[in-house]
C-alpha cells in the first residue's frame, strides 16, 4: 500500500488530487487511465480545478476534485521529478476499498516504452513525437556506435546535461518525461530541446565517422558540458593522418551580443560544433572560446545544426543569417556550414547561400548524409 496522503485523498464522495506542474524539476504530474490512454487529471471528465497557487519559480500547485466513480477501478500514474531533474514513477490502482501503489525509482526502458504508447498528443506536438519515434532512437544508437568504434570508452555529462544524459542512455524514458508535461506547448519545448541536442551530436558523430576518427590515448571520453569550452573529443583522423579537436556548443564571449542586425536582435553566441586542427587540451571557462582564436587556433570548420522544425526565431532567415555572420566575424572559421535534418525552403536556401554559407539539408536521407560526409573529408583535406 503506497502512501498517497499528500497528493490523493477522499473528500466528501470525491477524490482530491494535487498536481505540481511547470517543467521537469520539482514537479509531479498525475495521469489517469481512460479508454486505454493516460489522461492528465486536468483533462479528465468530471475533473474540477478548485485551487491554484504559485509554488516557487515557474511552478504551480493545483488541486482538482474528481468524482470517485471516475477513478475507481482505474490505474493512476504519478510522474515525479526531483529538483535536480531525476524522475521516478508511482503506479496506483484505485479500488472501492483502497489505493494500492507501486513505486518505481529507476524506470526501465521496457516500462517506459510501454507507457509512452498510451499517451496521446494534446495539441500541436504530434510532429515532434513522430520525429522522435522515427529517428531519435536510431540517432542515439548511431552516436554510441561511433563512440565505441572510434575508441572512446564513454560519454561524460556535466553541468546541466541531465536531460541529455537521459535521452542518450534511456531514449524512451526521455520521451516519457516530455510527455509527462501536461500542456502541448510544454511538450514541444521539451521535445524540441532533446531532438535538437541529439541531432547536433549525431551530426558530430557522422563527422567523426567520416574522418575515421580514433580517440587520443589520453582523451578516451566524450565530454559534454554545455557552453563550458571543454573539448568534447580529441581524435586522430586515420583518413587524413592528422589530429582534430571537436568542441560542442562553445560559448564565444561571456555575454549575449546585440551588435548585429542594427542592434535590435540579441544573439546567443554559442555555435553547435567547432572543429579545430591539432590536439587542444586547454579547458577554458564560460564565454572564453574567443581566447583560442586569439592564440591562433582558428576553427577549420564551424557547423550550426537545425532540425527544421524549430519554433524559435531561427525560422526568420534574416535572424539565422546574421547569427552565422556573427560566428564568421568573431571566429573567422575556414569553413562554416548550416546543416538541417529536414528540407529547407527555397527562400531560406537562397538567403543563406547568398551570404556565402554552405548548406546541407535532408540529412535523414542516406544519400544526402553520404554526400555530407564525403564533403567533410574533402573540406578538411
Amino acid at each position: 500500500m503506497g502512501d498517497t496522503g499528500s497528493w490523493l485523498r477522499a473528500v466528501n464522495g470525491e477524490f482530491e488530487v494535487v498536481q505540481m506542474s511547470g517543467g521537469t524539476r520539482g514537479t509531479d504530474y498525475v495521469y489517469v487511465e481512460d479508454a486505454g490512454f493516460f489522461v492528465n487529471v486536468r483533462h479528465l471528465k468530471g475533473s474540477k480545478l478548485v485551487s491554484r497557487e504559485r509554488w516557487g519559480r515557474g511552478r504551480r500547485r493545483e488541486v482538482f476534485r474528481v468524482p470517485k466513480n471516475v477513478l475507481v477501478d482505474k490505474v493512476l500514474l504519478r510522474i515525479s521529478f526531483t529538483n535536480s531533474g531525476y524522475v521516478f514513477l508511482r503506479i496506483c490502482r484505485v479500488s472501492p476499498e483502497a489505493v494500492d501503489c507501486y513505486d518505481c525509482f529507476s524506470p526501465s526502458e521496457g516500462l517506459a516504452r510501454a507507457l509512452v504508447q498510451r499517451f496521446k498528443p494534446v495539441g500541436g506536438e504530434s510532429q515532434f513525437i513522430e520525429l522522435y519515434l522515427g529517428f531519435v532512437v536510431r540517432m542515439v544508437s548511431d552516436i554510441w556506435r561511433v563512440v565505441r568504434s572510434s575508441g572512446f570508452e564513454d560519454i561524460h555529462f556535466g553541468g546541466h546535461a541531465e536531460r541529455l544524459y537521459e535521452t542518450l542512455t534511456s531514449p524512451y524514458l526521455s520521451l516519457l518525461t516530455s510527455l509527462a508535461i501536461d500542456t502541448w506547448q510544454g511538450r514541444i519545448l521539451s521535445l524540441q530541446e532533446k531532438v535538437s541536442h541529439v541531432a547536433e551530436l549525431w551530426v558530430l558523430a557522422n563527422i567523426v565517422e567520416a574522418l575515421e576518427g580514433e580517440a587520443h590515448p589520453n582523451h578516451r571520453v566524450w565530454w559534454i558540458e554545455f557552453t563550458q569550452n571543454i573539448p568534447l573529443a580529441v581524435m586522430r583522423s586515420n583518413r587524413l593522418g592528422r589530429y582534430f579537436t571537436a568542441f560542442y556548443q562553445p560559448s564565444i564571449y561571456p555575454h549575449i551580443a546585440s551588435m548585429f542586425s542594427s542592434g535590435k536582435k540579441r544573439y546567443h553566441l554559442i555555435p553547435d560544433i567547432a572543429i579545430l586542427e591539432g590536439i587542444i587540451e586547454e579547458r577554458l571557462g564560460w564565454g572564453e572560446f574567443h581566447k583560442l582564436v586569439e592564440k591562433g587556433h582558428r576553427p577549420v570548420l564551424l557547423i550550426e545544426v537545425k532540425t527544421g522544425l524549430e519554433t524559435s526565431e531561427w525560422r526568420a532567415p534574416q535572424y539565422l543569417v546574421e547569427q552565422l555572420e556573427a560566428y564568421r566575424k568573431l571566429l573567422d572559421p575556414k569553413h562554416i556550414m548550416l546543416v538541417v535534418l529536414s528540407r529547407l525552403s527555397p527562400y531560406i536556401r537562397t538567403m543563406v547561400r547568398s551570404r556565402g554559407f554552405e548548406i546541407f539539408d535532408e540529412l535523414l536521407n542516406p544519400a544526402k548524409l553520404k554526400h555530407f560526409k564525403d564533403h567533410i573529408v574533402k573540406t578538411l583535406l
